[in-house]
Parts: structure tokens; C-alpha cells; sequence
């Protein structure tokens, strides 16, 4: 059914439009981790497969701590290796984090000083606590500071609309990734309700 705009339903501006569609993207993407257990998070679904792992002088990946994100870039394998759910989630988690620090905190942030969580609920908490950082972060924009050229991690400016819309995209991506790897280990899909987010009347057509 065509959106039918009533008298007082004004258009939304292009900042309004983004913020509720990245909040509206990620609060839903978020109910591919409900319940997520150990077992489901270290998952290995092939052979060979890249997880999360405790140091060892063998393992090539990415943190400061006691446990390490696979990792070979550069160069990547041919061909790249599936990965667990545990990867999907913190390689997540690092890299929202890396981009916020370089387009609202003027900050550069490095993989590999990042402190690894080696459990289910610590990465689940990392990925919750940076999605919430970045979404707060787009939330404070002004109505025009959302086309502001800032630095992303790979080098020249770019919009912000840009960036937002690149990790949009890729928490969607991954976490219904996600989603599917939990339907393989169980053998059967689950039918999710949508998340409950707030929504402004011209999002709901009202």
C-alpha cells in the first residue's frame, strides 16, 4: 500500500530518515543473538574455520589479551575460511568501535590493542555496548552534519551518511549471518518478532 501523507505528517529530513533507519536495523538485527549459548557461539559448522582462540604462538589473528580473533590479512587465504558465530560477533564489535573512534572521536583505534572476550556473554556485551556508542554517536548529529566528510579507517574523507550506511549494512549482514548458522546448528528456524522500536509517525505512515 502507497504511503498516503496526511495534513500534519511533514517530510522527515535525510537525518531523521538515517538515525530511525540505522536504530530500527539494529534493534532488529539484535534478535539473531536472543539466547545465544557457548555451544552456538564456538561453533565450528567446517573445516577449516576461524573463531576465537586462546593465544598460542600457531594462531595468527588480531587482540592484546588472552584471546586472539583469526586473522591473515594481509594477505587473505584463498579461499577464506567460514567462521564461528564468536568471530561474526567480535569482528563486530572491533571494527563499529574503530569506526566510531575515527569519524566522531577523532581517534584511531588499532585491532590489535583491543582486549578479545573469550566467552559468549563477554562478546555479546562488547557488540551491545558498541552498537549503543555508535548509536548514540549518529543521534547527536545536527540536521546537516550527517554529509560532513570524515576520515574512515581506510583513508580519504567521505560523507558521514556514507559511513552510517556502511555499518548499517554490515550489522545486517553479519548478524543475519548470524541467524543463519543458529538455524543450521539447530536443524530448524525460528520465527522472531520484531524488535519494539519506537517509531516517529511518518516512519509508520500515520
Amino acid at each position: 500500500m502507497p504511503l498516503t501523507w496526511g495534513r500534519d505528517m511533514s517530510t522527515p529530513s535525510a537525518a531523521a530518515l538515517l538515525k530511525h533507519q540505522l536504530r530500527h536495523s539494529w534493534l532488529n538485527a539484535r534478535r539473531m543473538v536472543d539466547d545465544l549459548t557457548e555451544d552456538e557461539y564456538f561453533w565450528e559448522p567446517a573445516t577449516p574455520c576461524w573463531s576465537v582462540r586462546r593465544c598460542d604462538a600457531s594462531i595468527r589473528g588480531w587482540g592484546a589479551g588472552d584471546f586472539v580473533c583469526e586473522d591473515t590479512w594481509p594477505p587473505p587465504p584463498e579461499p577464506l575460511p567460514t567462521t564461528t558465530i564468536a568471530w561474526r560477533v567480535v569482528h563486530l564489535a572491533a571494527w563499529t568501535d574503530i569506526y566510531r573512534g575515527f569519524a566522531f572521536e577523532d581517534t584511531r583505534p588499532d585491532l590489535n590493542d583491543a582486549d578479545v572476550p573469550g566467552s559468549a556473554s563477554e562478546g555479546l556485551g562488547w557488540l551491545i555496548r558498541a552498537q549503543d556508542g555508535f548509536l548514540r554517536a549518529v543521534d547527536g548529529l545536527g540536521e546537516d552534519a550527517v554529509f560532513d566528510p570524515r576520515p574512515p579507517h581506510w583513508g580519504e574523507s567521505v560523507p558521514l551518511a556514507g559511513l552510517i550506511t556502511t555499518m548499517m549494512t554490515e550489522h545486517v549482514h553479519h548478524l543475519a549471518e548470524i541467524g543463519a548458522l543458529r538455524d543450521g546448528r539447530r536443524g530448524h528456524a525460528v520465527n522472531l518478532p520484531p524488535a519494539s522500536v519506537p517509531s516517529p509517525d511518518w516512519w509508520e505512515g500515520q
